[in-house]
């Protein structure tokens, strides 16, 4: 064997092998990996839909309790009408037959509409009037002898009553009642108001994350005559189709002639579910009913003697959790087939590399490092003729295709130099000169381009001595950044010439921005900030509804800041009054990252001469040490309590010269943009 074939043999074995025994460890453990994270995965999904459930059912029953205790708030308030009502007529409880109690029902039900049937009064002396009309009530009907009428009778305080039959409306609905007094206090009948039970069933939006087959139902769960035979059914949900075509979901009526009953198949489960209900306990298991396997949600409603019960298919609840298993057990196992493809692709790498290195020959290598050394010096222009053999010509072709690629990337730098110096021009030059104000402002990329602009635009909006003062960034740095921020600056300068307010203004260029960058994780923080700048006669001040200056008063403030805030650190205001910082902050979320979204716009007080601004980036309060500490805000607090006597360039290069202390020749991570803005005398 010669030693070109032994030399090859020796190079493979000693590449292959490792790379074979590395490969099938790392196979070993991403299977160990997608287990352990399938096993996670369904877990937290199951646990996250069951405690979304019980939220959702007693967030319901939170609901049912508030209107509970309205409808009793509301009785007495009716209770109290009727009283003063008849108590006005100067009748007696035998002579109350023609009272006429309309006007105190609707007195009562101002605020509590839709949330009862019916309003009932019933005298012991045969009195009965109903709000709603009462002429299909049965004829042979005693209201005296109706169980609301009975237990009010007994009691001081409203009484809820088992659901029944409205005599009036002949729908179902839970009654509650409480005596009605004449004058002297003696007891003289009662007034009641039929509540209905059905309350409007969760939207699409919140059920369709859990189950589209969820099903929400009001049980009964006192005084049952039979509780083997589940939870009786008084209100469930029902499918509705509104104008227009739109579904919707309500609780709907049922009723109390042919009774339903909601059971699960175990009797364990159903006396289990019972005994939480009537400690007023909510809670989420599992159980069939008809032979298909539910998850339950039940809570106390709050109305006597009922609650809330919300029923999903477990098939439904634990689709997430499904769908999430076969998408990790594919993506692992193209993951393992796309490794061996790597592998074998390495292999054949790796053979070939072993046999031009069997075949290496003297001469062919030597051209090579001497074109190398004029490649080095500069030349990419230097070409050498492919000799030595297959291996080393093919070697020869390579490194003549390096050099045309180092061309490129020269070519590229130069490129990337330009579009460096294109950037720099599209930054201010210089700050605008404005009496009474001292403003200075700087942008130092980490790279040769990056994503940080600012800005000052004066006359904004067309209006003279309006000053527009903007400040972004731009997610991540370097030529994609850039782009970005160069739209960004083209849609800002054009609208800010436009009429408008603040508000306005970012609130068009984000949607503007939103068409381009939709999908692609990009986005761009933005500090807007707007003021009039201070008069500098008193024809100006005339105009712009200053009191006119007097001989003492040097100059004046500047108008009340206001500012946006779209996603970006607040601007800190330093007071020469009190020697305090705030910051101008607000709410709002990057530009780009959704459309249609309308940005809030903020005020504060003018600038008064001493008052110090500082808008920045957070390249600088987020920059780290070689240690990893960072400079943090109060760093950044503490530098301009030191300066803030000092005109706003010195205050500039006071911060940037701690940064460049503070970072110890490190390079920066990110881009630095700061702007300040000094009132002055």
């Amino acid at each position: 064997m010669s030693i070109r074939a032994r030399l090859f043999l020796l190079l493979l074995s000693l590449s292959v092998l490792p790379i074979l025994a590395l490969r099938l460890s790392g196979i070993h453990t991403l299977e160990l990996l997608a287990e352990d994270l399938v096993d996670r995965s369904a877990h937290l999904l199951l646990l996250n839909a069951r405690n979304h459930l019980l939220f959702l059912v007693e967030d319901h029953a939170h609901v049912l309790q508030r209107e509970r205790q309205l409808l009793e708030q509301t009785l007495r308030l009716q209770a109290a009408e009727v009283e003063k009502t008849l108590a006005a007529k100067g009748l007696a409880a035998s002579d109350a037959k023609n009272a006429p109690l309309r006007d105190a029902y609707q007195l009562a039900a101002a605020g509590a509409e839709g949330l009862f049937w019916d309003q009932a009064t019933v005298l012991d002396n045969g009195f009965v009037e109903f709000s709603s009309d009462a002429a299909g009530m049965p004829r042979r009907f005693n209201p005296r002898l109706a169980p609301w009428y009975q237990a009010a009778m007994e009691g001081k305080a409203p009484v809820w009553t088992a659901p029944a039959v409205d005599p009036a409306t002949r729908r179902i609905g839970l009654t509650i009642s409480m005596p009605v007094r004449d004058p002297a206090g003696t007891v003289m009948g009662a007034t009641a108001i039929m509540a209905r039970i059905d309350t409007s069933a969760m939207g699409r939006s919140h059920t369709q994350a859990i189950s589209p087959n969820l099903k929400s139902y009001m049980v009964h769960i006192a005084g049952q005559s039979d509780e083997t035979q589940g939870l009786r059914i008084i209100g469930q949900e029902e499918h509705q189709f509104h104008d227009g075509g739109a579904g919707g979901r309500r609780m709907g009526m049922m009723g109390l002639v042919a009774p339903q009953w909601l059971t699960p198949d175990d009797p364990k489960v159903l006396t289990e579910i019972l005994n939480n209900l009537l400690e007023g306990k909510s809670d989420v298991l599992e159980a069939r009913r008809a032979g298909q396997d539910l998850m339950w949600a039940f809570a106390p409603s709050g109305m006597q003697g009922t609650a809330l019960v919300f029923t999903a298919p477990v098939a439904d609840v634990q689709a997430d959790a499904a769908a999430a298993t076969t998408y990790i057990k594919t993506r692992v196992g193209e993951q393992i087939a796309a490794t061996w493809l790597v592998v074998g692709a390495a292999l054949v790498v790796v053979a070939a590399t072993g046999w031009l290195v069997a075949r290496s020959m003297t001469r062919p290598v030597l051209n090579l490092c001497r074109a190398a050394e004029r490649v080095g010096q500069g030349d990419f222009t230097v070409q050498v003729v492919p000799e030595g053999g297959r291996e080393l010509a093919e070697l020869g072709s390579i490194f003549n295709a390096m050099t045309l690629h180092m061309e490129d990337r020269s070519r590229l730098r130069q490129s990337l130099a330009l579009a460096q110096e294109v950037q720099s021009s599209l930054l201010p030059q210089g700050m605008p000169v404005l009496p009474g104000l001292d403003m200075a402002g700087i942008s130092r990329y980490c790279d040769e381009t990056g994503g940080d602009y600012f800005d000052a635009i004066t006359d904004a909006h067309g209006q003279p001595g309006r000053v527009a003062l903007l400040l972004g960034d731009v997610s991540g740095h370097g030529i994609d950044a850039a782009l970005l921020m160069t739209t960004a600056r083209a849609f800002l300068r054009m609208r800010v010439h436009q009429p408008g307010s603040p508000g306005q203004v970012v609130s068009e260029v984000n949607d503007f921005l939103a068409a381009d960058t939709s999908g692609t994780g990009r986005f761009m923080t933005l500090f807007y900030l707007e003021f009039d700048a201070p008069p500098t006669s008193v024809h100006e001040a005339s105009a712009s509804g200053k009191p006119p200056l007097l001989p003492d008063e040097p100059s004046y403030s500047t108008g009340p800041l206001r500012w946006v805030r779209a996603g970006h650190d607040p601007a800190m205001r330093y007071c020469a009054a009190t020697g305090t910082i705030e910051e101008l902050g607000g709410q709002g979320i990057p530009l780009g990252a959704l459309e249609h979204y309308g940005y809030s716009e903020y005020s504060g007080p003018p600038l008064s001469p001493g008052d110090l601004l500082l808008i920045g980036s957070d390249g600088l309060w987020e920059s780290r040490a070689p240690d990893g500490e960072m400079f943090g805000k109060e760093r950044v607090r503490d530098i301009l309590l030191q300066n803030a006597h000092t005109p706003a360039e010195a205050v500039m290069q006071a911060l940037l010269a701690a940064l460049d202390a503070f970072l110890a020749e490190h390079p920066a991570d990110d881009d630095v943009t700061l702007m300040v803005i000094k009132a002055t005398a």
